[in-house]
C-alpha cells in the first residue's frame, strides 16, 4: 500500500509539472509578437500617418494607370471597330469599279459607232446611272474633275496639255473617272492638266 501511495504521488507531481508548462507556454507571448508590439510602440504617429499616405498615393498612381490604359484601349476598339464599319467593303468595292469602266467605255463606244440606236445607248446610261446610285448608298461616289484644279490627293496626271485659254494646273480632260469612300480614296481620276504656254512657244503661234 504504501509503495501504491508513492507511486501515485510521484505520477501526480510529473502531472503537475506538465501543466504548469503548458500552461507557462499559452501565456507567455512569442519573440517576434513581442518584437512587433515594440516597433509600433516606437514609431512616432506621424511617421506612420505618413507611410499610410505614401502608400495609399501608390495605390491610386496604380489605379489611375490602369484605368488609363484600359480606356485607351476602349478607345482604340472603338476607333478600330468604325472604321471597319466604314472602309470594310472598300476592296470588295474597288473591284466593282471595273464593271463601271465596262458600262461607260460601253456607252461612249456606242455614240461613236452606233449613234443611230438610240434606246441601247440610253440603255447603258440608265444602266450606268443605276450603278452610281448603288455605290452611292454605299458611300461611294466621284471624284469631281470638271473645272477644278489638279489635286494630287484626288487626281492623277497622266498628262500636260498647253493651253493658253486655261490657268496652268486646271484639269483639261478625264480618262478614267475615280472614286472615293467617306474621305478615303479608292481610286483616283486619271487625267490631263492644263500648262501655260511658254513665252517662246507663243511668239512661234
Amino acid at each position: 500500500m504504501d509503495r501504491k501511495k508513492a507511486n501515485d504521488t510521484i505520477t501526480n507531481e510529473h502531472d503537475e509539472k506538465d501543466i504548469n508548462i503548458d500552461s507557462l507556454s499559452e501565456s507567455e507571448p512569442l519573440a517576434s509578437e513581442v518584437s512587433q508590439e515594440e516597433e509600433a510602440k516606437k514609431e512616432d504617429p506621424k511617421e506612420t500617418i505618413q507611410r499610410l499616405n505614401e502608400e495609399v498615393a501608390l495605390l491610386n498612381e496604380k489605379y489611375l494607370r490602369a484605368y488609363a490604359e484600359m480606356d485607351n484601349m476602349r478607345k482604340r476598339m472603338e476607333r478600330e471597330r468604325q472604321e471597319i464599319l466604314k472602309y470594310g467593303k472598300s476592296s470588295l468595292l474597288k473591284d466593282f469599279l471595273s464593271v463601271y469602266d465596262s458600262i461607260e467605255k460601253g456607252i461612249l463606244m456606242g455614240r461613236e459607232s452606233h449613234s443611230k440606236k438610240k434606246d441601247f445607248i440610253q440603255g447603258l446610261e440608265m444602266i450606268e446611272k443605276l450603278f452610281l446610285e448603288v455605290l452611292k448608298r454605299h458611300s461611294v461616289e466621284p471624284i469631281k474633275t470638271t473645272g477644278v484644279a489638279f489635286d494630287p490627293h484626288y487626281h492623277e496626271a497622266m498628262l500636260e496639255i498647253d493651253r493658253d485659254d486655261m490657268k496652268p494646273g486646271m484639269i483639261v480632260e478625264e480618262f478614267e473617272k475615280g472614286f472615293k469612300i467617306h474621305d478615303r480614296i479608292l481610286r483616283p481620276a486619271k487625267v490631263s492638266v492644263s500648262n501655260r504656254l511658254k513665252k517662246r512657244d507663243k511668239e512661234e503661234i
